[in-house]
């Protein structure tokens, strides 16, 4: 007989994929929250919008503001994250939140690298995923790679699950080798 593993689900809540985001998410949250299950606010290929509802009516706030000592992981591909800057500091302080900003080669990086950089400074673990397109080079990885270092972000991932085999092997190995150049991924004090 052998022993089975028992791992926690993780809960991707998409927000935007429903007519009414703000319930199901807040259905959703219950159910991970009385689990006690990490919560995750998006994916690469659905990523996390800050929704269009009042502060104070928010389903986040509403139901983790109760709880203490969940994992929220949250990916976003929009700077408007910081429209929620104070609801995430606070989720900070109760919970262990990290945001993932992706941030595409083919698009002004600026105003995400920016949207990094302001939640890093409010204390938020912040990584960078770097969306990679075909012809990405040595040059933009260093340039993408020197604004994620510079903005504060405690790790630099690639995503390049769109190209081609060779393609994806030759930008990853590429992108490896960079990143532990520029010093990714890094520890950041009182986390784990």
């Amino acid at each position: 007989m052998f022993q089975q593993a028992t791992l926690p689900l993780l809960f991707v809540l998409s927000p935007t994929l429903t007519s009414n985001p703000g319930a199901a998410l807040a259905r959703r949250l219950r159910k991970a929250v009385l689990r006690r299950e990490p919560i995750a606010l998006g994916t690469v290929v659905g990523p996390y919008e800050p929704l269009s509802v009042r502060m104070e009516e928010n389903p986040l706030r509403r139901v983790l503001l109760r709880e203490e000592g969940l994992e929220i992981a949250i990916t976003t591909g929009t700077p408007r994250i910081l429209r929620e800057l104070d609801l995430l500091t606070e989720l900070d302080r109760r919970h262990s939140v990290a945001v993932r900003m992706i941030v595409t080669a083919t698009e002004d990086p600026e105003p995400r690298l920016q949207a990094v950089h302001s939640l890093a400074a409010e204390g938020i673990a912040t990584s960078v995923l770097l969306s990679p397109a075909a012809t990405t080079g040595e040059e933009t990885f260093r340039f993408l790679l020197e604004g994620a270092l510079a903005a504060g972000a405690l790790d630099a991932e690639i995503d390049a699950r769109a190209l081609r085999h060779a393609e994806r092997t030759s930008l990853s190995s590429t992108f490896r080798r960079l990143r532990l150049e520029y010093g990714f991924p890094r520890r950041a004090a009182g986390r784990g």
